[in-house]
This record gives structure tokens, sequence and C-alpha cells, in this order.
């Protein structure tokens, strides 16, 4: 693979092709029920690497995690980026002025340059705490900076540009975590038209978060931010405001929830075995509950992901460590449909990959009705 195809790869923005052989987990014994509902087994358990990147001299790093198994439909990748910056760092200068040398894409600067999307849903999650990222799209918005707390999702539909840099300070060191997952749209939605939101922290739509909470002794557990209930209630629901309400079609069932677990704690929560199911675990270990006792419990380590089986309707994770679990949960209805990949861009083949290609290289890639109107000749959408 070229150098340029690798850093793309690395930053995010393609499809990655390397993601690491699953560690077969699942458990052939029957399944444990709890009270009425059978317990979902883990089908892989995935280690996924931190990898350097925008050298400093504590050392930036993003975790890609790419999906593509049938049980992970219809998610497609998750970034975990984790980067500081300082302004009196020595490496900066001179990575930035090779990057430019060779050309390579998103290390001649601190950030994302203009890029295009189509077909898919994206969610960038800043987590609390966190400085900030620097956006702007070709969506009528001004330049935004927004930081810790804040999710931004953007519906990419028929096409989106846009450009995204991390938040630096010529008088202090910034310091930015965040979590950017891509979701598959279905075909019927690939041309939506775009749209973007933010929830969370200074803005108008503040999370929805539940405690999670001992049945037996009232004791607060944990917390879950739901990302997802959120976004609804902010587009979709009969408060939306009416510039976001008329435009967004609601997407098939989908939840995004990040969660903190305390120490000893215990969370349970009913997931259909139609749904897909992974967890990703930030910091700490998780341990899940799935397997008969007196057999080694199954443990997730921090920058793993546990894929679970469509054996039951009901996951339970336990912290069992001495520090707070942080992890994600995401399910989701599974699309089953076909997946072509090439960048930026998700769509259902080959043709309307190269159709998206053609488009850019045209300059009408951003003209919704051309696109649909190719589409449609095409017989690939129906309005």
């Amino acid at each position: 693979m070229e150098l340029r195809a690798l850093l793309t790869l690395l930053f995010l923005h393609a499809k990655s092709s390397f993601a690491l052989q699953a560690t077969s987990t699942t458990n052939n014994d029957e399944n444990i029920k709890q009270g009425d509902n059978l317990l979902r087994s883990v089908a892989s358990i995935d280690p996924h690497p931190a990898i350097p990147v925008w050298p400093t001299w504590g050392g930036g790093k993003v975790v890609p995690v790419s999906f593509g198994l049938e049980t992970q439909d219809p998610f497609l990748l998750l970034a975990h980026h984790d980067h500081w910056f300082h302004p009196y760092d020595p490496l900066r200068g001179p990575f930035k002025a090779i990057g430019k040398a060779l050309g390579l894409p998103y290390v001649d600067v601190e950030g994302f340059s203009m890029h295009p999307h189509r077909g898919f849903d994206i969610y960038t999650i800043i987590l609390d705490g966190s400085d900030g990222f620097n956006h702007l799209d070709n969506l009528g918005g001004t330049s935004k900076l927004y930081r810790g707390g804040t999710c931004q999702w953007m519906r990419t539909g028929s096409g989106v540009m846009h450009e995204e840099f991390w938040e630096t300070d010529p008088q202090r060191r910034t310091n930015i975590e965040l979590f950017q997952l891509w979701v598959n749209l279905p075909a019927r939605q690939k041309f939506d038209e775009p749209a973007i939101e933010y929830i969370g922290t200074n803005t108008s739509h503040p999370w929805i978060e539940n405690d999670i909470i001992d049945s037996e002794t009232g004791a607060i557990q944990g917390s879950i931010r739901d990302i997802t209930a959120t976004l609804d209630k902010a587009t979709l629901s009969a408060g939306a405001e009416k510039r976001i309400a008329s435009s967004i079609k609601p997407r098939p069932p989908l939840r995004i929830l990040h969660t903190k677990l305390k120490s000893g704690g215990q969370w349970s929560i009913p997931v259909p075995s139609t749904e897909s199911a992974i967890a990703y675990i930030r910091r700490g270990k998780a341990t899940v509950i799935s397997q008969s006792h007196g057999e080694e419990p199954l443990i997730v380590k921090q920058r793993n992901t546990a894929t679970f089986s469509r054996d039951g309707d009901l996951i339970c994770i336990e912290n069992k460590g001495n520090t707070v679990l942080d992890m994600l949960l995401l399910c989701a209805l599974p699309l089953r449909e076909p997946v072509a990949a090439a960048g930026p861009i998700v769509m259902n083949s080959a043709e309307e990959l190269q159709m998206a290609y053609r488009q850019l290289e045209e300059g009408t890639f951003l003209k919704r009705s051309y696109v649909l109107k190719q589409q449609m000749e095409k017989g690939y959408w129906e309005a």
C-alpha cells in the first residue's frame, strides 16, 4: 500500500482494509438466562492498536476500528482520536513541512482539509473536558468550533464537502479526544438531503442521560449518555426546529450509548437478537456475563471491541476492575444490503462509486437535483 493511501486510511477518511482477525470467543454452551431473557454471547473480541499520528513529545494517536462483518452491519468505521498540540513542540513544524513537500494528505495540516462524503451518517463525539474541532462545510454555516461534551451529527446523504481542524493555540497546549463513528444508510436514504446538527453541552439540545441503579440497594453504579435519543429529540420530535424536522427522515433503529460503570458495578440492557451489537472499551476492562459458572470470565480490555452474537436479547456487563469502565455500546438493526466503499463515499455498487467520483471530477457532486436525475436514469434510486 503506498504511503498516501496508508496515511489516508490511518486518518480515518478511508474504509480500513487491515482490520485485525477476530479472536473467536463464541460460547458453545447453552445460553444463560437472566430472568426471562437470554444473555447474548460474544462472537469475537478484536484488539485495535493505537497508531501514532501528528507526532508530539507526548504522542498523538488514533485507534482505527473497521467494521465489516455481518454481525456489525450497519456500522462502518469507528476512530478514537486522542491528540495534543503544544505551541513549543519542535516536531510540529518539520512534520508539517515534510507532509507538504511530499503531498501527504492530512499531514501538511493539523486536521482534515476539504473533502467529500456521501451515503452515510457521521457522529463526531468530543469527549468531556476536551478542547475542540473547527468545522466548515458547504451547507451554509460559518466555521464552527465545538468542544468537549458536544456531538456533531452529519447526514452526508446525496453529498457534502467539509473540513475539520484540531483546535490549536499559540499560547497554550490543547488536548482533544473524540470518537468519530460512520454508520451506513439504507439505499433508499443515501440521497437524502444533507443535514447537520449539534447536541449536548453548550447547545440547545442537552444530553439525555440516565443513571445505572442497583436494583437491590438503589445505589448509583454508573451513567448512560444516550446520544441517539438526544439527537432524535433534536431532529425528529414534535418540538424540533422546523428547519430540521422538515428535512430529516428517520433512519432504521440505532442506539449509541456512552456508558461509564463504577468499580463493582453491573449493567444489563435489553438488545433484541435482531440487532447488531458492539462494545468498544475506551478505558478499563469489561467482564461480559454470558458463560456458564466455573468457566474463565470473558474480559474485554481497553481499545478492544466485543461483537455480540445474535443468540439472545440481553447484554450484561460487569466492572470487576479498580477503575471506572468507560465504553461505547453500539446497537442497530442491520441493513442487509451490499456495501461498496471507496474512501469517504459509501454506496451499494461499484457503478455508483464510479458515478460519484466522476461527478467530483465534473464539479456536479453537490448538485443534488442533477445527481438524483442521474441515479434514477441508471435505475439506482427511486423517488
